[in-house]
């Protein structure tokens, strides 16, 4: 199906809120602390799922590389996504599959800006806001800066299940289910590489093909950097 140009940018916008929603929402852990403990320690979980959740809940900076597939009723779009998390600041790139930037978003302590290829920027104080503005309403996702490391986010989550490595393989929390189709089991601590998001209305699949937590002070010990260019 022919997507026309504004279905496919607001699409774009979309998938940019869905990423920098979720990176409003990390915050460093004290050390030796998780901020998900209490959904691990109430729930009858295998002692291996148990210990990759604590190795994991200390990553708050990340870098990642890949691709992203939307679709939404009958659009869908795919591009390249490179994404840096701090505490503090976010730079999201999105890029077509001919290598060309489509658009940037920068999140810091001021708002948002997004800036498309052809030098338009948008702004607004938060994500949702400026979904609404572009989309018309306010995408309701600020927990994917958690799901894409492979842990739920602070809502109620229901229907887990893990696999026989003690990683998680799916759960649903606040309307959307996470599945995850594959870890990259050569880094330490093990980290998805790809990722289902499903709600009644779209779907997001996402491809990470490059993952890099080395500016992480929490794991800036560990060499968990995979195929860093």
């Amino acid at each position: 199906m022919k997507i026309n140009k504004k279905c496919c940018l607001g699409i774009y916008l979309l998938i940019i809120g869905l990423l920098a929603t979720g990176c409003s929402t990390v915050s460093t852990t004290p050390s030796g602390e998780s901020p998900h403990q209490a959904i691990i320690e109430s729930q009858t979980i295998p002692a291996e799922a148990q210990q990759h959740q604590a190795e994991i809940a200390r990553i708050t900076n990340f870098k990642i590389k890949g691709r992203m597939g939307v679709q939404i009723e009958n659009h869908g779009v795919s591009g390249n996504i490179h994404w840096k998390h701090s505490n503090d600041n976010d730079i999201i790139d999105l890029i077509s599959p001919f290598g060309n930037k489509i658009a940037d978003i920068v999140k810091n302590d001021t708002g948002v800006s997004l800036t498309t290829k052809d030098g338009k920027t948008l702004k607004a104080p938060d994500v949702e806001s400026l979904t609404e503005l572009t989309l018309g309403w306010r995408l309701p996702l600020a927990k994917l800066s958690d799901w894409i490391i492979g842990r739920p986010g602070k809502g109620v989550v229901t229907s887990y299940t893990f696999d026989e490595k003690g990683n998680l393989s799916k759960f649903s929390e606040d309307g959307w289910e996470i599945s995850y189709m594959q870890y990259q089991n050569e880094i330490q601590p093990i980290l998805p590489s790809k990722i289902n998001l499903s709600n009644p209305k779209m779907n997001v699949r996402i491809v990470i093909e490059n993952w890099d937590t080395s500016l992480d002070p929490s794991t800036a010990q560990e060499n968990n950097v995979s195929k860093k260019p």
